[in-house]
């Protein structure tokens, strides 16, 4: 067997969940399953730049747990005395979490956002809303039926794309991308952001 390998990282990984909610929404009006794939992408576009903006040059604190931040600090002040020292598992903060901190004034990981990243508290409310009765339904999917309303995710796509556009704007989650990365991610959002959507 051929072994197949691909080569990721963080913003990649926010570059190509975007992409993919653009493609699983074309295929909504045909296989209703797909807006599983567009909720889980969204999800994942946007948990993943809220960590790339917080996490500071020592990855990953900025975008972990307060508890796991105190055992990664630990294991820096080890490895100074104890070259064997390993390093904490990572508990990052969920995505609820993860929009309160955005928020916050300087909370990018070099500090240099003054303003934090504007969401609403009505927007907060939605956001972990959607984190918690659809991407959590969808990822832990029980052995039952049930209904789940999607009207409502083509405006949160809109709401999505403009939080991580004032993330790859305000400078720090992506600064190891290229120009060319930052055109197509941007032009990527404006699309995810003006998607024909079927109508209800």
């Amino acid at each position: 067997m051929v072994e197949i390998w691909i080569r990721t990282n963080e913003a990649e990984d926010v570059a190509g969940s975007i992409r993919h909610a653009i493609r699983a929404a074309n295929f909504v009006s045909e296989d209703p399953q797909a807006w599983k794939w567009v909720a889980l992408s969204l999800h994942s576009a946007l948990q993943g730049a809220c960590i790339c903006h917080l996490t500071t040059t020592f990855a990953p604190l900025g975008a972990v747990t307060d508890r796991n931040a105190s055992e990664w600090v630990a294991y820096i002040e080890d490895q100074r005395t104890d070259p064997d020292a390993k390093p904490p598992k990572t508990n990052l903060m969920a995505l609820p979490d993860l929009l309160k901190a955005v928020r916050k004034p300087n909370s990018a990981g070099d500090s240099s956002n003054n303003p934090g990243v504007g969401i609403s508290d009505s927007e907060l409310n939605w956001l972990c809303g959607f984190h918690k009765t659809i991407r959590n339904e969808f990822v832990h999917f029980e052995p039952k039926q049930w209904s789940i309303e999607v009207s409502g995710i083509p405006e949160l796509a809109k709401l999505i794309a403009r939080i991580i556009e004032d993330i790859l704007e305000q400078g720090w989650a992506f600064r190891h991308q290229d120009s060319a990365w930052f055109e197509e991610t941007r032009q990527n959002l404006q699309t995810l952001a003006s998607l024909a959507w079927p109508k209800p």
